[in-house]
């Protein structure tokens, strides 16, 4: 007899074409036809699998049958962990999968910022043929400072590949990596004020806590170097975007780019979008048909085990 997965996520079409084509044998996958599931839903459903949108108390409330949710994402954004636990459900979540994709991403808004590849393009297309335009405010990353703020799986890859690109990578965490990280990444722990009025790069890769909420605002960015680039992929909580807009508006930031918004989806109106040089993406860097394949087999590998063996063995369990 089939159980039931239930999708809470985006209904779009590409994604599910994906997930439908790797359900495994013994399940069904049901679709919300409206993205909201219904009561009906949520009663015939064993196991929760969620991309994006809340899994809400009375979603867990209204599921007798639900043993497992499972994110598909690093965090547990939106998922009432409190109440999962009260009612002995499941809960697990997906840390590092994204980590490549999302060290990609943060390269090429490294790059996109450095040389201004929006202004260029958009002077193209605009019949303006303007190669020096903005030659004074534009440098290579060869043998420039790279700091990264976190360095969990995805600072790291970050980490390689600046350094693959001939930069001298810093990185400040609460935590100091071992030393065999550090010497096979390249980088030199650095504390963050410090790291911030050396790096000619910094990108930002932490979790949003208490502890992180607001990290980088108006004072950590006036003590960053004249010219430089700031990356945010991780979440907009962590940096100030009142301070981004203000410090590229007056010069002393060079450029940002910028995966992530305070609201989503950003308005066009967005005054960080007006700003000068900013490199924008929709929440984007952890999406590639590569990343989403990987998710979608460990989470349905997670669903698979805990229908055998409950709880015991889910990878990266947290919650209940």
């Amino acid at each position: 007899m089939s159980e039931t997965i239930l999708w809470i996520g985006e209904k779009d079409e590409g994604v599910l074409e994906i997930l439908r084509g790797e359900i495994p044998d013994g399940f069904e996958l049901l679709v919300p036809d409206n993205g909201t599931p219904t009561a009906e839903d949520l009663g015939r459903s064993a196991y929760i699998l969620n991309g994006a949108g809340g899994v809400r108390a009375d979603y867990l409330r209204s599921a007798p049958q639900l043993r497992l949710v499972q994110r598909l994402g690093a965090g547990l954004d939106g998922v009432d962990v409190e109440t999962a636990r009260e009612l002995g459900i499941e809960v697990a979540n997906l840390p590092a999968l994204n980590s490549i994709a999302v060290a990609e991403h943060t390269m090429l808004l490294a790059l996109a910022s450095a040389r201004h590849l929006c202004a260029l393009h958009t002077n193209m297309v605009d019949g303006r043929w303007a190669p020096n335009e903005q030659l004074s405010s534009t440098f290579e990353l060869h043998g420039k400072t790279f700091g990264i703020i976190g360095f969990g799986s995805i600072g790291r890859e970050v980490a390689r590949r600046a350094q693959a690109f001939g930069m001298n990578v810093r990185y400040f965490d609460v935590i100091r990596a071992p030393s065999h990280v550090e010497s096979e990444t390249g980088a030199v722990y650095t504390p963050l004020r410090e790291l911030l009025t050396r790096a000619d790069v910094v990108s930002v890769h932490v979790p949003l806590t208490e502890q992180t909420a607001m990290l980088i605002s108006h004072e950590e960015l006036a003590s960053m170097k004249p010219g430089s680039v700031l990356v945010s992929v991780s979440r907009s909580g962590v940096i100030d975007e009142t301070a981004v807009r203000r410090h590229l508006e007056d010069g002393h930031l060079g450029a940002a780019g910028i995966d992530v918004w305070a609201t989503e989806p950003v308005s066009p109106s967005d005054p960080l979008l007006t700003a000068p040089n900013v490199t924008a993406t929709p929440h984007s860097a952890a999406q590639t048909r590569d990343t989403v394949v990987r998710c979608f087999r460990a989470a349905l590998a997670n669903i698979e085990q805990a229908r055998r063996n409950g709880a015991a063995g889910l990878r990266t369990a947290r919650g209940a």
